[in-house]
């Protein structure tokens, strides 16, 4: 007897437990976003997977850029690095056609191309954003790295010669959907 009223007690707290759980998930909305007043408007974890299928950047795929978004892009790179570095570092200015509030990372994403094909994906990214407000015109500057690793699965260092740096910079507006803006090409010789 004592046994079947354990039995009974158990399915009863995962019965409890299941309709709590139920009832945590239909408080959300259908979109899944959380409520604005819990999230803090300063921050905002960005982690960047590059390569995924609806990601443009995958590794040996033929460059294929969407149209360019509401911010103009506009990089300071050097145009020759030793083969011997592991990565570049720069500066993507970042000129908005609109005004523009959000959320982007704190660095641009920087790819590699050679023969108009994707050598070298965005470094992963797991900062916290910042808050990014634009008026028409205005110019934001960010830090970037690219790295000249090569994306092949057996990695290594990108053979000397000639590529082009490309940029990607996402914001997530207070009230929208991401812009995702792309800049280049860039050129620079890995010597």
């Amino acid at each position: 007897m004592q046994d079947k009223r354990k039995n009974m007690s158990r399915g009863a707290i995962a019965s409890l437990f299941l309709v709590l759980a139920a009832t945590a998930c239909a408080s959300n909305d259908a979109s899944g976003a959380r409520n604005p007043e819990t999230v803090p408007e300063q921050e905002m974890t960005v982690n960047s997977t590059p390569g995924t299928d609806d990601d443009p950047l995958g590794c040996g795929q033929p460059l294929r850029l969407p149209a360019n978004g509401a911010l103009s892009l506009d990089a300071r790179f050097p145009g020759t690095t030793q083969g011997t570095n592991q990565m570049v570092t720069g500066t993507v200015e970042v000129t908005s056609q609109r005004d523009v509030r959000g959320v982007v990372s704190q660095q641009a994403e920087m790819f590699l191309v050679r023969d108009d094909r994707v050598v070298g994906v965005p470094l992963a990214q797991d900062l916290l954003g910042v808050q990014i407000d634009l008026a028409a015109g205005e110019v934001e500057r960010l830090p970037a790295d690219a790295t000249l690793i090569s994306c092949e699965p057996d990695g290594g260092p990108v053979p000397p010669g000639d590529y082009e740096l490309y940029a990607r910079v996402v914001v997530t507006p207070d009230d929208g959907a991401a812009l995702v803006s792309f800049g280049g090409p860039w050129p620079i010789q890995v010597t």
